[in-house]
């Protein structure tokens, strides 16, 4: 389950409609809440005459690389399992889906109804009506904060998703974060000028401190250690294409040349940060370089052989080590991503590594990194959710530019 969640998730929709939103004032700050393996958006969605809030609240996944937010919705069918009851849009006051008269692009009249169908690279789909809604968001202060007309998808129809085979599973959807023009930020760039910002905890970690996803005036003051690089669009899409120009194991940069990253004609590879892709993908030129890098390292760093390299997979992870004798400890490399300006994102060892238990009750050790293949991946590079974490990370969408910087993410206040 693990790994299937982790699949990124490549979207077919294109965008080309903006739609206008209602001034605001004040500042929103969404809590953020782990789930498995998810990092999820607290929000407020519709509006409905009985109760308080007026509003009814769900969890999206938090998701940088998707261009458009869906939700559940009531009367789906091949429904996702989930703790909260499926959004009621019949009963929303402020629910408004689009005609067959006004269908916005790339969607199609189908019952009278202009239907999105979105499909992700792991199997899943989801079929959703396009709508405008009220979503809703937790501010600074103890107020709620409304924004209006938010283009989404209602969801009918989701299928393969693993997320649903969750225990008391809180997801009902996605919050889609990505600059295309459905996306949150594209659509609220009129109210906070492009600018989101957000500061994940490990997702292996226990305990309840706040998180927030910040936007506008918000976002926090950059530290000084906050490196800067360019963000690129690539025909259109919204995803955050980033210029990655090689990788270092410990102390070692790897020969690898860094038009293996590029951007190919036929638009596949480059690289992109997604907070919705849970673990991080390296194309296959650069990933059997990388992987062998690391097998190296862990080899030189460790003489004693009390760690050894598993033969049979326990997991899906594809590397790991289980320890045969004491002593228990194992050195294992810093991981460092070198970006476009000289920006050098350096990824903690226990955001590279799984530690974990083998069936034979051993201490496990796993490389949270895959192989991004060209026939199921579109050889696209990808700094996934798990990576990011205990990172300041700021999106500069004016400006084209990401700022990051290590954080301690368990003091957000």
């Amino acid at each position: 389950m693990y790994i299937e969640m982790s699949t990124a998730r490549v979207k077919s929709i294109r965008r080309s409609r903006v739609t206008s939103l209602s001034p605001t004032e004040g500042l929103i700050r969404p809590k953020l809440n782990k789930q498995d393996f998810s990092y999820l958006v607290q929000v407020g969605i519709g509006t409905f005459m009985d109760g308080f809030p007026r509003s009814k609240t769900y969890y999206l996944q938090l998701d940088t690389g998707s261009q458009i937010s869906w939700i559940q919705c009531e009367g789906c069918i091949n429904c996702l399992n989930q703790v909260d009851p499926p959004f009621p849009a019949s009963q929303s006051t402020t629910y408004l889906p689009f005609l067959c008269t006004e269908c916005p692009p790339d969607t199609i009249c189908r019952n009278n109804k202009c239907v999105l169908d979105i499909e992700y690279v792991d199997g899943s789909k989801v079929s959703a009506i396009a709508a405008m809604e009220v979503f809703t968001f937790a501010s600074q202060g103890e107020s709620n904060h409304p924004i209006k007309n938010i283009v989404f998808g209602c969801g009918f129809d989701m299928q393969n998703f693993h997320e649903g085979g969750i225990d008391k599973n809180k997801l009902s959807g996605v919050m889609g974060m990505s600059n295309g023009l459905y996306g949150f930020m594209e659509q609220t760039k009129l109210i906070f000028s492009g600018m989101f910002s957000y500061c994940l905890q490990p997702i292996f970690t226990q305990g309840s401190s706040p998180m927030y996803l910040r936007f506008g005036n918000d976002v926090l003051p950059q530290p000084i250690q906050m490196q800067v690089t360019p963000i690129y669009k690539y025909d259109g899409e919204g995803e955050y294409y980033l210029n990655l120009q090689g990788i270092s194991v410990g102390a070692q940069r790897l020969a690898i040349r860094p038009d293996i990253f590029a951007i190919k004609s036929d638009g596949t590879g480059g690289c992109i940060i997604d907070s919705g892709t849970t673990l991080s993908w390296i194309v296959t030129g650069a990933f059997n370089v990388f992987k062998d890098a690391i097998i190296s390292f862990i080899k030189d760093s460790n003489r004693d052989n009390n760690w050894r390299k598993m033969r049979k997979h326990e997991t899906e992870y594809k590397l790991c080590y289980q320890r045969y004798k004491l002593p228990n400890t194992i050195v294992l490399p810093v991981i460092t991503f070198h970006f476009e300006n000289n920006a050098d994102y350096v990824i903690d060892v226990k955001q590279s590594f799984y530690l974990g238990t083998s069936s034979k009750g051993r201490d496990m050790v796993c490389l949270q990194y895959f192989e991004s293949t060209i026939d199921h991946h579109d050889g696209v590079t990808y700094l996934g959710g798990v990576q990011q974490a205990n990172k300041r990370i700021v999106y500069d969408l004016q400006n084209s530019l990401l700022h990051f910087g290590p954080a301690d993410c368990s003091n957000e206040n």
